[in-house]
């Protein structure tokens, strides 16, 4: 019986803690196109963990994985540029702009 409660106790937990964790969404105004469709990075483009981010070669779904851990928003301005704002724990603060098509067309710290 005490195992049953001790499970209970666990699921309930778990339960309580992803409600709360999709509560505090991390990406606001953001697609990211379809996850399933997006290719996955060559072995060159991965260097020590981390995505190489190359302008005019790098997709917004492969920039997804790397900035899952920072708050970002997705921003766009009366050209209707595509962009993405993130920002992480320590304050620092990067800036995507991609085209139509989801290719990374500039990128920069802000």
């Amino acid at each position: 019986m005490m195992k049953k409660t001790y499970l209970l106790a666990i699921i309930t937990g778990a339960l309580m803690l992803q409600g709360c964790a999709s509560a505090f969404q991390k990406h606001h105004g953001i697609d990211w196109g379809n996850p399933a469709s997006c290719p996955a990075p060559k072995p060159s483009e991965i260097k020590n963990t981390r995505l190489v981010i190359e302008d005019g070669k790098t997709l917004k779904c492969q920039i997804r994985p790397y900035v899952s851990n920072m708050a970002c928003q997705g921003i766009t301005d009366k050209t209707n540029a595509d962009g993405v704002v993130c920002q992480n724990g320590m304050g620092n603060t990067i800036l995507f702009i991609f085209d139509d098509k989801g290719v990374l067309k500039s990128h920069g710290p802000v």
